[in-house]
């Protein structure tokens, strides 16, 4: 059976500075933004709750998201990586972040998190997404 592109999402979470979080997974061993698969039947917005719980205990508030982008990014993942997945297609979800939402790493998939500019995103090694994160903060209007 031919791979396909995993169905998933992606938070750009903005602060009071605009800057945007990222996060390095030491599963992964680069830096990625919040995001992960979505689950069958499941929608962007339960799907980006879900994830933004299970990785940072962050309780997203439906006021606080800015907009659920049409356009979705997509990006391969490295030979043999995944068995059933050639890569990721996310859709993206820009938030406010609120100084009372936790970004506490909840597992594996961060250990470290970093407020930084969208134009700093360059100087942080995003392996095989590096591509598809520039695009994402330009569809966000932040680069």
């Amino acid at each position: 059976m031919p791979k396909i592109y995993r169905q998933a999402v992606m938070a750009v979470i903005i602060n009071q500075e605009n800057q945007i979080l990222i996060g390095y997974s030491p599963r992964d061993k680069s830096y990625k933004f919040p995001q992960g698969g979505l689950e069958k039947g499941e929608n962007i917005i339960v799907g980006i709750k879900r994830e933004l719980i299970e990785e940072l205990d962050y309780f997203l508030e439906d006021h606080l998201i800015i907009e659920i982008y049409k356009e979705k990014i997509k990006y391969p993942f490295p030979p043999d990586v995944h068995p059933i997945y050639m890569g990721q297609e996310l859709s993206i979800v820009k938030i406010q972040h609120t100084i009372h939402a936790n970004v506490i790493p909840q597992d594996d998939e961060f250990d470290k998190l970093y407020w930084i500019s969208p134009k700093e995103i360059m100087n942080f090694n995003t392996e095989y997404r590096a591509e598809a994160y520039f695009r994402a903060l330009e569809i966000c209007g932040l680069l």
